[in-house]
């Protein structure tokens, strides 16, 4: 019985590590985001796109100047390149700024 039980319990550890390793990578070779950064990201649509700010569902942040912005295709864009109403995911640093930037862009 003892044998069964640690046999179930390998099993379930390797799936949640399975589960919880995946990586977001870009496909112009930066460092991919690990799995818990994503799970801290907040979540909004974009309202609007100003030259060092963006609008995302009514409150307005400052983009840091390093800012990673990514499509949904993985690939790096720039700010101008964010449509309206696109689904946002994106990380805040200390200061409350956006440095990472993932859109979904509307269909």
């Amino acid at each position: 019985m003892d044998r069964g039980k640690l046999y179930r319990g390998a099993v379930i550890a390797t799936l949640v590590v399975g589960i919880s390793s995946p990586i977001i990578t870009s496909s112009m070779g930066s460092e991919p985001l690990p799995a818990a950064m994503l799970a801290t990201f907040k979540t909004g649509t974009v309202d609007a796109i100003f030259e060092s700010s963006i609008k995302i569902s009514g409150t307005e942040y400052r983009v840091s100047t390093g800012v990673k912005i990514m499509d949904h295709k993985e690939q790096e864009i720039t700010l101008e390149g964010v449509f309206l109403r696109s689904e946002a995911k994106f990380h805040l640093n200390k200061v409350g700024e956006i440095d990472t930037l993932i859109v979904m862009r509307p269909q």
